[in-house]
């Protein structure tokens, strides 16, 4: 088997200070002794990617990481040093959080390993031509999506997916196959955006279930209420995925754990240092999580076996 260029290189630089040892004289160019550290780039000051970096450095434990930002223009800062620069070369392994620092990183990182996380549909974010790097996504997988719903609503027949087709015509039709091995029909609740307005092309008392998935389309909580207030009225459950859709009146929301997203992504940084193999996407652990008090205005009776 062969090894990795990054064990190669790591090699290289333990020779390399062994040698400066013996002959008494340091190799500034070649065998430049530097401290093993990993690089933090996070799109956005936001609570999500900062929990997720908080995870990344509790399984990394006392390994240093430096952790920057984009501003407005896309440049990189620092919150301990406004002055520092993000020098990719000074790092062992780079973290992108967000898609905007992936977007950044992946023609900078250069010979050094890059690793993200907090990425929707990371091969979109790279494009076709580009090479999609190791990380943890935030796509859940719609066989784990469905298996999640049914556990919480074993009656489920015809579940209705609320997206628009101009960003999520393949997901649906790929969806489709998956629902029909469970036994589940999966219903399109169109969305079209004119200008303004925002059309809903769908029948909701026909439906057991509704369910939102990521779509910039159906962004605004506006929307989003409305939505779940509607379902609401025809004793309709609807599904959500994150915080914000529990806090609406969601009776269902598939949480990813943000931390446990940065401790995924900590295990392939190790994986890199340690000049193994990363293990290509991964997905994001998730928790169902029951809002209660949606529950109970839908006269629902949660499981028993299903628990909270």
């Amino acid at each position: 088997m062969h090894a990795s260029p990054y064990s190669m290189i790591n090699h290289l630089r333990q020779l390399c200070g062994c040698i400066a040892v013996l002959v008494g004289v340091a190799f500034p160019v070649l065998c430049q002794a530097r401290e093993t550290a990993v690089g933090v780039l996070l799109s956005r000051e936001i609570a999500p990617y900062v929990a997720m970096v908080e995870g990344l450095e509790s399984r990394l434990g006392n390994l240093p990481v430096q952790r920057f930002f984009l501003d407005d223009q896309g440049k990189p800062y620092s919150l301990g040093d406004r002055g520092a620069t993000l020098d990719e070369a000074k790092f062992s392994v780079l973290v992108a959080v967000g898609p905007e620092a992936l977007r950044y990183l992946l023609p900078r990182a250069g010979a050094v390993p890059l690793v993200y996380g907090m990425v929707l549909s990371p091969e979109n974010v790279v494009g076709a031509a580009g090479k999609l790097p190791c990380g943890v996504s935030l796509n859940i997988p719609v066989k784990s999506q469905f298996a999640a719903i049914r556990q919480h609503f074993p009656a489920v027949a015809r579940l209705g997916v609320l997206f628009d087709p101009e960003n999520n015509r393949a997901w649906f039709e790929n969806a489709s196959a998956v629902a029909a091995s469970m036994g589940l029909e999966l219903v399109p609740l169109r969305v079209n955006r004119q200008s303004a307005k925002l059309d809903i092309l769908g029948d909701f008392s026909s439906l057991d279930v509704i369910l939102f998935i990521p779509d910039k389309t159906i962004i605004s909580k506006a929307v989003i209420q409305h939505v779940i207030k509607q379902a609401v009225l025809h004793r309709t459950p609807v599904v959500g995925y994150n915080q914000f859709f529990h806090d609406s009146g969601a009776a269902l929301n598939l949480i990813i754990d943000y931390p446990m997203a940065g401790q995924q992504v900590a295990a392939q940084v190790q994986q890199l240092l340690a000049g193994d193999r990363c293990q290509g996407t991964v997905a994001p652990n998730f928790t169902p999580r029951v809002n209660d008090d949606a529950w109970k205005a839908l006269g629902l009776k949660l499981p028993t076996a299903v628990g909270q």
